[in-house]
C-alpha cells in the first residue's frame, strides 16, 4: 500500500479532527473513559473546532498521510517545545506504516530545525508504538484536556540521530 506525506493545507483542518477523533473513538478508547473520550474528541465536529485548528496559536508544523488522495493520518510537530504534539491515523489504515512514516517525517522536520530530542505525552495506546520508535519513558503522569478533563499519559522521549551521523558510527 503506497501513501504520500504531505505539509497539511487548511483545507484539511475538519479532516485532520475527523482522523485524530476516529483514531481516539475507535482505537484508543479501550484504555481510556467515556469522560476522558469525550474530552480528547468531542462530537460533534463543529465549525468552532475547525477554526481552533486553523488558528494554530502553538506555531504546529502538520503533516497528513494519504492514501489514494483521502488523508488517513495526520502528525502535529511544535518545534520551540522539542514537542511531538501529534502522530494520529485512522482505525482503517492502521498497521500498514502510516503511522511510522508520519513519525520519520517528524522527527526529520526536528533534525532539520536543529532539535536533537522530541519529547511526547504519548496516551497508554500509543506508548507501545512510541517505544518501538525509540522513545523511552520519562515519567508517567497526566495530560490536562482543554476542558480540565485529566487523562493518564506516558512523558517520552527520543533522541535524535542524523542520517549522516547515524552512518558515520556505524562505519567506526
Amino acid at each position: 500500500m503506497s501513501f504520500v506525506i504531505r505539509k497539511m493545507c487548511p483545507q484539511d483542518a475538519r479532516t485532520f479532527l475527523e482522523v485524530h477523533h476516529a483514531a481516539v473513538r475507535e482505537v484508543a478508547a479501550k484504555d481510556y473513559s467515556a469522560e476522558v473520550v469525550d474530552a480528547w474528541a468531542p462530537l460533534p465536529i463543529n465549525e468552532r473546532h475547525v477554526a481552533g485548528v486553523l488558528t494554530n496559536p502553538d506555531d504546529e508544523y502538520r503533516l497528513v498521510a494519504e492514501i489514494e488522495g483521502r488523508v488517513v493520518g495526520v502528525g502535529a510537530l511544535v518545534a520551540k517545545n522539542h514537542e511531538l504534539r501529534a502522530c494520529y491515523v485512522a482505525p482503517q489504515a492502521g498497521r500498514r506504516g502510516v503511522g511510522s512514516a508520519l513519525l520519520r517525517e517528524i522527527e526529520r522536520e526536528a533534525l532539520q530545525r536543529g532539535l536533537k530530542f522530541l519529547e511526547a505525552e504519548s496516551s497508554l495506546t500509543a506508548e507501545p508504538f512510541y517505544a518501538a520508535h525509540g522513545y523511552f519513558v520519562l515519567e508517567r503522569g497526566e495530560h490536562s484536556l482543554h476542558n480540565g478533563e485529566r487523562m493518564p499519559c506516558v512523558k517520552m522521549r527520543k533522541h535524535l540521530v542524523s542520517p549522516r551521523a547515524s552512518t558515520s558510527k556505524a562505519r567506526g
